[in-house]
């Protein structure tokens, strides 16, 4: 889904292309490298471990206006290694997503949702977990 926005001036589009690469980035973080992977909702990896699409993964990114509609919702499904701790995973992800578009929009958004959607080891077991970060009343 493409957000937008109308404003005096027209409307504003903003592609899940840019939210897919902020969301790329932090997996590049020191402490979530080789740690977690893009995947489908049903636990499909995108991509191999190294290299993944963008446009590929952007697709399996939702995005909405959050209900008061002054920010918005991120929903996305993630792989991640086996014996890695999810909460400390997750936070670093989802933070490293909030200040990122905090220092685009000087807002943050409003709730991250990410699906922990399999476990790799030697094979990716499936898992159906979600952990939401809010962050609503927050800068």
């Amino acid at each position: 889904m493409t957000l937008s926005r109308e404003t005096e001036l027209g409307t504003i589009s903003v592609s899940n292309i840019l939210f897919a690469q902020i969301i790329a980035d932090s997996f590049q973080q020191a402490s979530c490298r080789n740690k977690v992977w893009p995947s489908t909702k049903k636990g499909r990896q995108i991509g191999s471990d190294a290299k993944f699409s963008i446009s590929d993964f952007a697709g399996n990114i939702e995005v909405e206006p959050s209900f008061d509609g002054d920010s918005v919702d991120i929903e996305f499904s993630v792989i991640v290694k086996f014996g890695t701790s999810i909460r400390k995973l997750t936070d670093a992800v989802a933070d490293y997503i909030a200040d990122t578009i905090y220092q685009k929009q000087k807002k943050k958004p409003n709730q991250i949702k990410i699906r922990i959607a399999g476990v790799k080891s030697r094979q990716v077991a499936r898992r159906n977990l979600e952990v939401i970060k809010r962050y609503g009343t927050e800068g």
